[in-house]
């Protein structure tokens, strides 16, 4: 019965332990605990959680005049606000940070040209009592290159009175410019339309492709993951369809497919020259990407 008694007594033990460990918060291994730290505030959603170094998609319209991007920078630590100045230095990353995201992910991210942007400061202050400290990068949307994918890399290099985050001190961000068809639409098909007859769907993104084209997203009727390219023509608003369909080319322009600027209306009507597949498309334009 002893025997019995002292193994079982044992494991009522290490049960209690294990609870008490659990719920001990102090045995938690957690490097940031009780020191000033300084990183990083998302300036939009991460594009690929768990990548090495954060990327952020931002897009924002083609205009003669430049855009300002604020990004900030924000302290944490064991008391609420900064406990004293605090000096962020902040530069521009390498290529080197791009390319191990462009293999990582399987990307083809260029770093932005210098001469499309300007970071407004080399360091900011988080006053005492305050929590973040915000500069500008400002972008010359009218210079960016639609035809590819430019990344801007920034990264926190030093401060002073606070350690540097190691997951969020480098950041990239995929800067794009959007054209004038870019957006959210609602998106209709006719009972005419192969496979996604009488569609119906609310917030259906157009995204830009080119100075004059945009792509339905996820894919084909915005359903299936084909690639499928609506350009227009801005002198005659004319709508040229293309998709990446495996049984057959898209037949020529039906001169019924157009572009309603005043409505931001795209009708669309096209078929596939190998296949008995038809479509009709409706986007009426409802806001911002």
């Amino acid at each position: 019965m002893k025997k019995y008694f002292y193994k079982s007594a044992g494991l009522l033990l290490a049960i209690a332990m294990l609870t008490s460990c659990l719920k001990d918060d102090r045995l938690v291994l957690d490097p940031d605990k009780g020191v000033n730290v300084v990183d990083f505030i998302n300036p939009g959603e991460i594009a690929v959680h768990g990548s090495t170094t954060p990327l952020y998609v931002l897009s924002y319209p083609i205009l003669p005049t430049a855009t300002t991007i604020p990004i900030t920078v924000s302290y944490s630590g064991p008391a609420d606000e900064a406990p004293q100045d605090i000096t962020v230095n902040l530069g521009v990353g390498t290529q080197a940070v791009i390319d191990q995201y462009n293999t990582e992910q399987n990307k083809t991210f260029l770093m932005m040209p210098s001469s499309w942007y300007t970071v407004s400061a080399t360091s900011v202050v988080i006053p005492k009592g305050a929590k973040t400290a915000t500069f500008n990068v400002v972008v010359n949307t009218s210079q960016i290159i639609l035809t590819a994918s430019y990344v801007l890399p920034l990264k926190i290099t030093g401060a002073n009175g606070a350690a540097v985050s190691t997951n969020f001190s480098n950041i990239l961000l995929n800067i794009g410019a959007k054209n004038a068809y870019d957006g959210l639409y609602r998106y209709t098909t006719s009972a005419n339309t192969s496979l996604v007859p009488n569609a119906d769907k609310a917030n259906v993104p157009l995204v830009t492709a080119g100075p004059n084209s945009v792509q339905i997203k996820p894919g084909l009727l915005a359903t299936y993951g084909n690639v499928v390219t609506y350009t227009i023509d801005p002198a005659t608003n004319q709508v040229t369809v293309t998709a990446a369909l495996g049984s057959g080319a898209v037949t020529p322009p039906d001169t019924r497919s157009k572009w309603d600027p005043a409505t931001k209306t795209l009708t669309v009507y096209w078929a596939q020259i190998a296949s008995p597949r038809i479509f009709e498309e409706k986007f009426v334009y409802t806001g911002v990407r």
